[in-house]
């Protein structure tokens, strides 16, 4: 049932949300920048089950980023987002998940506060957003 409303949300998101997607040369990846990433919050399962479930711009296999992806576009000299101006969908009031494990505890995971570029970890339970990436092909 919890699948079943899940790719429910992720179909409704995306026939919403206008596709976009933010190419990232340095890191050889591409960012997943859709409403769905600035309005919607998932546990860390369903964040993973949802990156895995995503093709955007007919592309398939994405995935959740790594810690260092995340980090990679923060931008320091902004505030409140404090991300690279070519992503349009950003929410800063909570973090984004990374598939970092949080090595002090088996069920956290690190991830991203686009507010001010901070790293916190937080628990596989709690409900942040996600921003799907994929290599670029």
């Amino acid at each position: 049932m919890q699948k079943i409303a899940l790719l429910l949300l992720t179909s409704y998101s995306l026939l919403l949300a206008q596709p976009s997607i933010v190419k990232d040369e340095r890191q050889k990846i591409l960012w997943e920048d859709t409403q769905h990433s600035q309005e919607t919050k998932l546990n860390h399962a369903q964040a993973v089950q949802y990156c895995q479930e995503l093709v955007l711009g007919a592309y398939k296999n994405w995935r959740l980023p790594t810690l260092q992806e995340l980090l990679g576009i923060v931008d320091y000299t902004r505030y409140k987002p404090a991300i690279l101006k070519e992503f349009e969908h950003v929410t800063t009031d909570s973090i984004y998940w990374s598939q970092t494990p949080y090595v002090r505890s088996s069920d956290e995971f690190w991830g991203v506060n686009f507010k001010d570029g901070a790293s916190s970890n937080a628990s596989i339970n709690y409900d942040r957003y996600v921003r799907c990436v994929r290599d670029i092909p």
